[in-house]
Formats: structure tokens, sequence, C-alpha cells
């Protein structure tokens, strides 16, 4: 029971994440996002595992979905959610001695931006969208390690409160 009220509340903060990040200002550049709900997702692999970071990632899509209303948003964020967090997750089980936190969301970042454009591709039925691919690498490496950095910030205050640290 404890388990699930702590994925709740990580949907919940992935949710918010996401809804506040559509608020903001785009970034000049098609298709480029800050991935601040990934923040929850990352932080998710490493405190409850890929399974529970499934229903996170899945959980915030569907919810975000119910405040946008638009399918082909929802298509490309949950095909870059669902991607993102498989290679994060196979990284995280796989190869986490050798990767990061911020390793691991850089990766995570790229399959993102590939998944969004595969999605983009379909629905514009033009394989010209992954013009875009560099572009999009190129801004998937500061958003990558802003999220892995946020990631392990939040990771560290949650481990403290779990143990009942106080500062």
């Amino acid at each position: 029971m404890r388990l699930l009220v702590i994925t709740a509340m990580f949907i919940t903060m992935a949710t918010i994440l996401h809804i506040i990040e559509g608020l903001l200002p785009p970034i000049p550049v098609t298709g480029a996002k800050l991935g601040l709900a990934n923040i929850i997702t990352v932080a998710a692999i490493f405190l409850l595992g890929p399974r529970m970071a499934l229903a996170v990632a899945v959980g915030r899509t569907l919810l975000g979905f119910l405040f946008s209303a638009s399918a082909v948003g929802f298509a490309m964020s949950f095909s870059g959610a669902v991607l993102s967090w498989a290679v994060m997750s196979l990284l995280f089980q796989l190869a986490r001695h050798s990767f990061s936190l911020i390793g691991i969301s850089l990766a995570g970042a790229v399959a993102h931006n590939i998944a969004q454009l595969t999605v983009a591709s379909f629905v514009l039925e033009n394989i010209s969208t992954f013009t875009l691919l560099p572009l999009l690498m190129f801004f998937a490496v500061p958003t990558g390690i802003m999220v892995g950095a946020a990631s392990g910030f939040l990771i560290r205050v949650l481990e403290r409160i779990s143990k009942g640290e106080k500062r």
C-alpha cells in the first residue's frame, strides 16, 4: 500500500511539472522542451524501480492529456516518455555502475527526442522531420544534464526524508 501511495505522489509531482512546463514560454526550437517531468521519472527509477517508474511515466502522460486534450501531443509525449523510460531503465539495470545519474538522464533525453520525431514523421507523413534531430540533440545535452542534476538532488532529499533526517 505504501508503494502505491508513493507512486501516486510521484505521478502527481510529474503531472504538475508537465503542466508547469506547458505554461512556460516555448523554447525557440521546434520540439525542444526542458523535460521537467522527467526529473520525477528518473528519481522514480532510482527510488522505486523501473516498474513503478513506468507507472509514473504513463500516469503523467495520461493525466497531461486530460489537461491538454491534444491527441498528437499525447502521442508524442507518451512515446517519448515510454522510450525514455525504457532506455533509462535498461541503463539503470545493466550499467548503473558505468553511467552516472546524469549520463542515464542524457540517454533518456536523446531517446525522448527520437521517439517524438518518429511520431511526428508519421503524423506529418514526412521523414524530413528528422532534419531537426541534430538541433534537438544539441538541446538534449543541457536539458539532460539539468534533469539528471535535479533528479540527484530530489533523490538525496527524499532519501533523507525517508530516514527521518532533518537538514
